[in-house]
């Protein structure tokens, strides 16, 4: 367990820490007990994985060491290799809507319990959107839109730049920024690979390599279809969502009036947007799975949440208002594959928790940040 008030940081990016960690990597990480040694940017001064070892080696005890750094694919895995069956991995995310709103990450515990507030922040449909243009990157939350867009535009070359000249097999950036552009704007869309391949002009193995690639970056998300049950129609092709909205919307250079009007773009960005509230949540509470539900009858279900005691929430996302339509795919899960505790949500531009029957709830939006 890390404590706050018992640490002692140093980061990497500093050059005279940099020189005195390289020349005395074993003295540098030297451990006090009760306390935890923070090491930002710990890739720059790999030596000192070997002398982490050893002194995890010697004393197994819980929360010595907070590594932090870069997602850089061949440094991730000297880690791995480095430190394997000692050490736990956290995925840090862009902030969550609660984060920013300064509240804990309780919307699953509450969806599971069938427990909400009898209503919530009136946010409309083009308000989600203007949420969902800001992203959820600490650094350019209080930037212009242009700002914003410059940003995403640096980040974007500097992540495939530094982090992907590793990885021998891709040689070619510029045909890797194509294709997470075009990820970028299919973000939550079905596709096929041959689809991407012949799109983007490359082969399917490179589209499927690089695919993989922007997964370890962290930039995309790869979200599995649901299969717990024996049932033939099932599909089991995996959505890809960006790992956040602001990125889509900046470096597409979408305007809010543009996408609001386009009920395909809204439609597909605000369930990006919600699957990034969902995964943060997920991410930082445990215990959760998170995947979609598709068959050859086009029932769909944008997400799929199991808690770790076979529990699972359906989750539906509508940019505007709330129908009873909107849950025909739920209660049919509900009444014909769900052999264990099933709710379903539609979440909606709104402010009141609606009720469709037994275990399905129409939900606002702005519960996600609640």
């Amino acid at each position: 367990m890390v404590s706050l008030e018992k640490c002692r940081r140093y980061t990497l990016d500093a050059k005279k820490v940099r020189e005195v960690a390289a020349g005395d990597p074993y003295g540098f990480v030297k451990h006090v007990a009760g306390e935890t040694l923070v090491i930002d940017e710990i890739q720059k001064v790999p030596e000192l994985l070997d002398a982490i070892k050893i002194v995890v080696d010697r004393d197994n005890s819980k929360g010595q060491y907070l590594l932090t750094g870069s997602s850089n694919l061949h440094f991730a895995k000297t880690v791995k290799d480095s430190l394997a069956g000692r050490l736990g991995r956290i995925r840090l995310r862009p902030l969550s809507y609660g984060e920013i709103n300064g509240k804990a990450p309780s919307f699953l515990a509450c969806a599971f319990a069938r427990e909400f507030k009898s209503e919530y922040a009136d946010i409309d449909k083009r308000g989600i959107i203007e949420i969902g243009f800001t992203g959820g990157y600490p650094e350019p939350l209080e930037f212009s839109t242009s700002e914003r867009r410059e940003w995403f535009q640096e980040y974007l070359e500097d992540i495939l730049d530094k982090d992907v000249k590793d990885v021998t097999e891709i040689r070619k950036i510029a045909a890797l920024r194509s294709v997470a552009i075009w990820l970028l704007a299919h973000s939550s869309q079905f596709f096929s690979v041959d689809e991407l391949a012949a799109k983007t002009g490359i082969s399917k193995v490179t589209a499927e390599n690089y695919l993989e690639t922007l997964k370890a970056l962290y930039l995309f998300d790869r979200i599995p279809a649901w299969s717990r049950s024996d049932y033939d129609l099932l599909g089991k092709r995996p959505k890809w969502i960006a790992g956040d909205t602001g990125m889509i919307a900046s470096l597409l250079g979408w305007k809010t009036e543009e996408v609001y009007f386009d009920d395909l773009r809204n439609g597909k960005f605000v369930e990006s947007w919600v699957y990034q509230q969902l995964a943060a949540t997920a991410d930082t509470t445990g215990g959760y799975e998170i995947t979609h539900y598709r068959d050859n009858k086009k029932r769909e279900i944008d997400f799929m949440v199991e808690r770790e005691d076979g529990a699972v929430l359906g989750v539906e996302v509508k940019a505007g208002t709330v129908s009873q339509d909107d849950f025909a795919h739920l209660k049919w899960f509900a009444a014909n594959l769900a052999k264990i505790p099933f709710t379903g949500i539609v979440l909606y531009s709104g402010k009141d928790v609606l009720r469709f029957g037994e275990g399905f709830y129409a939900v606002p939006l702005s519960a996600l940040g609640a």
